[in-house]
């Protein structure tokens, strides 16, 4: 008889709520692809002026509520780091005095690995920003090319190792099923991804979507979107290896605003995925730890807080367990934090 004891293999993160500011195609050089800013946020562009404007009324008004918990602000859906710099200093500038009141904890912004260099860092940096989002979206010169990315594998590689060198919280987003890429590349992806030791990772697995360059391949026969269980492997794999890396994953699957599912031409998409990819992973994490055992398992204990990842979305992940010999007689829920494994 043996017993393993362990935790969620998640690295623990504080729960902070994130006052996203959109900012559609604001900077973009070009326009890759697969991006339709305007209907995944549901905004539309603004003035940087009215941008401004809006954050800095907002935010105040938002903490008249003195209930209200401090919240990081991001500065999405664009280029930050190309917008006039002036703006940029402005922006940052104005987040920095809501940081002073109390009202924000962290700044952060996304920008492109080619829109980088560290005076330039370093000088946001001094203004107040605390974190880089890097759309790396890939490593592969080839899919950065067919998605019209416009940069090569070494300048995104050099542009997380910059962010780092500035100081800075390093951020990487991930694009996988991208035109172009090819099998075993993700897990390649993963790889150097793990190996540049981000803070955090967002994954968003391609779509197409209504009014992109990506429609029209999708409509010409020449790209085939990831299927729903191609995500949900791969996704679930490249999650666990994150997880025993100690890194955060912060993100799975785009977040979906109103409106933005009607305009989804195909891809990976269901209500509960980024559900269905954190509980196949815990599965193939206590499936890894199963060997461990000097025989077979009669008793699992799960903590509570995850009795409706474990099973899965609606109990999909019952029959994979029944193939472990972990069924519902032998699994109970307990209100500790570790998982236990007994035979």
């Amino acid at each position: 008889m043996s017993s393993l004891i362990f935790k969620h293999p998640e690295p623990s993160r504080p729960k902070t709520r994130i006052w996203p500011i959109f900012m559609p195609f604001m900077g973009c050089p070009s326009r890759c692809v697969y991006c339709s800013q305007e209907k995944q946020t549901g905004s539309t562009a603004k003035a940087l002026n009215q941008i401004y404007q809006n954050f800095k009324e907002n935010i105040p008004a938002f903490f008249a509520d003195s209930s209200r918990q401090p919240l990081e602000v991001a500065f999405f859906g664009g280029t930050f780091t190309a917008l006039p710099m002036e703006w940029q200093v402005r922006l940052i500038a104005l987040a920095q005095q809501f940081k002073d009141r109390g009202f924000v904890t962290k700044i952060r912004c996304s920008t492109r690995p080619d829109c980088v260099s560290y005076d330039h860092l370093n000088m946001l940096k001094d203004s107040g920003l605390d974190m880089v989002e890097l759309g790396i979206q890939s490593f592969s010169a080839r899919t950065l090319k067919r998605s019209a990315r416009n940069y090569s594998p070494e300048t995104a590689h050099a542009a997380c190792e910059t962010v780092k060198r500035a100081g800075l919280s390093l951020g990487i987003q991930l694009l996988p099923g991208l035109p172009g890429s090819t099998k075993g590349e993700f897990p390649r992806d993963v790889s150097s991804t793990i190996e540049l030791m981000p803070d955090a990772v967002r994954i968003y697995p391609c779509l197409t979507v209504k009014d992109t360059a990506l429609e029209k391949l999708f409509n010409a026969g020449k790209y085939q979107p990831w299927s729903l269980s191609r995500t949900e492997e791969e996704l679930s794999f490249a999650l666990l290896r994150f997880w025993n890396h100690k890194i955060q994953v912060i993100r799975l699957g785009v977040a979906s605003e109103e409106g933005f599912e009607e305009n989804i031409i195909a891809g990976p998409v269901h209500p509960a995925l980024g559900q269905l990819i954190r509980s196949k992973a815990l599965y193939l994490f206590i499936r890894s730890r199963l060997p461990l055992l000097d025989s077979k398992v009669t008793r699992v204990v799960i903590p509570s807080k995850y009795s409706g990842e474990f099973w899965g979305h609606k109990g999909v992940l019952k029959n994979l367990y029944s193939r472990i010999n972990i069924t519902p007689e032998i699994v109970r829920f307990s209100n500790g934090r570790q998982f236990e494994l007994h035979s």
